[in-house]
Parts: C-alpha cells; structure tokens; sequence
C-alpha cells in the first residue's frame, strides 16, 4: 500500500493595509475630550489666556468709551481682529504640539491601537485645539454684544464675519497639526505653523507690493492751468472770487510722464489674505450715504474692502489730466472724487477666493494627518519614539 504525502500549500499573508480612516462621532467626541483634558492649561497658561482676554476686553472698553456718540463699528472692528489675533497664535500653537509632542511621550501609540480610527483622533486633536479659539471669542461675548448695538451692521452681516474668522482659525488649526504630524520636535513644527501664518497675512501684500513694478506702464498725462501772470488786475480778482470767464484768458500746458499700476492683474494675491478675507465679508458701507442707509461712518473693515475694490478696478485706463481751463467748477473734480471713491466702495465683495483657498489647505492639511496618523507605519524618522 502506497500513500502520497499531501504537499503543503504555503500561505502568503497581504501585506496590512493599516488602520481604518474613516472617522466616527463618537470616536472623534472621545479624542476630542481626552485632548482637552490633557492639554488643560497649567497655573502660567491660565494668566497668560486671562492676560490675553483681558487686553481684549480692556481694549475694547477704552475704544468703545472713546468713540464718539452715535454710531460707529470701530468698537466691534477692533474685537473682531483682536480675536481674529489671538485665535491664529493660540490654536495653531497647540495643534503644532499635538501629535509629536505624544509621540515623544509615547501616548500616541496606545491610543492608535485601539478601535479610534485615523480619522477620530486627527479631527479630535483639531476639534480640541480649535475650541480654545472659540472660548477666548465666547468671553468677548458681552463687549461685542455692546459695540454690535453701535455698528449700524445687521445681524446676518455679523455672523457672516464670525463665521469666516472661526473659518480662519479652523483651517490654521489644521496647518499646525499638519506641521505637528510631519515634524519630528515641538520646535521645529511651532515654528513652521507661525512661518505658513506669517506668509499667509504678511508675505501676500509683500509678493502684491513687488508685484507691481511688473504691472506698471508709463503714460503721458497734460495739464492745463491758467496762466496768472497774463491776467489783469480785475481778471484776478474775479480768479479769487471764483467768477473768471475762463474762455477769454490764456492757459498754459503742463506735460509729463506717471506709472499707471494695472493693480487688477494682481488684485487676487490680496484676496488670498485671511484677513482681508474677513474684510470682504464685512458689510459694503456706501462713503456718501451712509447716514442716509442707518450706517456708521466706514470702519477698518470697510475702508480695507474699499481698497480692495480699487485694486480690483485697476487703473481703468490713462489718467485724465488736471484741465482748469476747460472746467471752471472746480465741484465737478469733487464730485468725480466722490463718484470714484463709491464705485470702489461697492464693489462686489469677493471673499470667495480666500474662503476657496482656506478649504483647501484645510482638507490637505487634515489629509497629510490621517495619512501620518495610520498604522503600521511604513518609514519612520530617525530617533521617532513608537510606544
């Protein structure tokens, strides 16, 4: 009797593809309390966020008492970039420690082990660092409140600016964490969570202002004036008065040469910046109207998104030259003024541009997270402590 020993078959396990992603609301309501938990301030971070909040409201108070009576959105201006200040410092620094900074201390690697998904604790420890921007907001509530009832803004028109701020703060949350997920020390990922802040609110009016140079032409402008020295002595005294028949006086011509900046071929580098971005959801306030309308004067905000508009008009072509002959009513060079400074005043505001940017490098940002954040981890960094 013959048997055949059965060859075994060898068995290849696939290689892991890692942890799931795809977050859960309970589990990203978990890691969001175990982050708030674990990060709560110390005795020095409580006095430096009461010291914070109370040059806020201290600020805020002696503006608001300053002003002038009646309306006015400086009060309400100021909170709001004040806030907008602190919630891109505080956040971002927290979120840049949040994920080497466990891992340095070897509480990440248990908490990756569990059944938490990528996903929770990425937009847990976002939620968590985001939320202490939203608190320093929340105890400015009753001074903004207060100057809410002076601005002459609608209620709609405020939430729509809270809303982009928290936006902000949202987004430059999640840069930091990104930092914090790609960067080995706390150093190295605060540091580089500031510079991508920095570039962001400075470095774009930097790039704008070089830019212009390359948008420039030059153009000759004539000027016309009336000759004084050819006048008689009843000429000029009707010149003083205002009453010169200037159809039968001698004028002189001025020529020279200026640069006109076409400011709309580079007007989007300063759409890109978050707070003009903050600027372009603020309400359009007409300079010439504004009484009428049940406005306050225009404010920062305002007069940010006045200059925006006319660097989105650009030069509108050649300047015209200063013809005093030809128009004797010097109200009507007063009145294309003001026509000029209402056209660029309601514009369209364009925050969408900004708003688009800031959704992407938020969702990139969490990307590069969730991405670090799986195990097993395919390379690691030299001297990266696991558990």
């Amino acid at each position: 009797m013959t048997t055949t020993a059965e060859r075994a078959t060898p068995t290849t396990s696939a290689a892991p593809r890692g942890n799931p992603w795809w977050p859960s609301w309970r589990g990203v309501g978990l890691v969001t309390r175990i982050e708030l938990t674990r990060r709560r301030p110390t005795t020095k971070g409580y006095i430096f966020y009461g010291i914070l909040v109370a040059a806020i409201l201290g600020l805020g108070i002696l503006v608001a008492a300053l002003a002038p009576p009646g309306k006015t959105s400086t009060p309400m201006e100021l909170v709001l970039i004040l806030v907008l200040g602190a919630g891109l410092l505080i956040a971002p620094s927290l979120s840049s420690t949040s994920i080497n900074g466990d891992s340095s201390e070897g509480v990440l690697a248990p908490m990756q082990m569990t059944r938490l998904t990528a996903g929770d604790l990425a937009l847990g420890k976002l939620l968590a660092s985001w939320l202490f921007a939203v608190a320093v907001l929340i105890t400015t509530t009753p001074l903004l409140v207060y100057a809410f009832s002076r601005s002459g803004w609608h209620w709609y028109e405020l939430i729509a600016v809270l809303g982009a701020i928290l936006f902000a703060v949202l987004t430059f949350t999640a840069i930091g964490l990104a930092w914090s997920a790609l960067a080995a020390r706390a150093v190295a990922s605060v540091s580089l969570a500031h510079l991508t802040t920095g570039f962001l609110v400075l470095g774009t009016l930097v790039i704008y202002a070089f830019a212009m140079p390359l948008v420039s032409e030059n153009v000759t402008v004539t000027d016309r004036y009336v000759d004084y020295g050819t006048l008689t002595p009843d000429e000029q005294e009707a010149y003083e008065a205002g009453e010169l028949d200037y159809s039968t006086v001698q004028c002189t011509e001025q020529t020279y040469e200026t640069s006109v900046v076409h400011t709309d071929t580079i007007a989007w580098l300063l759409l890109l910046n978050p707070v003009v971005v903050i600027g372009e959801a603020a309400p359009v306030v007409n300079p010439n109207t504004y009484e009428e309308d049940d406005r306050a004067a225009p404010g920062a905000f305002a007069l940010m998104h006045q200059a925006v508009g006319g660097a989105q008009l650009g030069s509108q072509g050649a300047p015209l030259g200063y013809d005093e002959c030809g128009d004797p009513n010097s109200q009507a060079w007063s009145d294309q003024w003001d026509q000029q400074q209402e056209e660029q005043a309601l514009f369209p505001r364009n925050p969408w541009l900004g708003l688009a940017l800031q959704a992407v490098l938020l969702v990139g940002a969490m990307g590069i997270v969730i991405r670090r954040l799986r195990v097993p981890y395919k390379k690691l960094r030299a001297g990266t402590r696991v558990a």
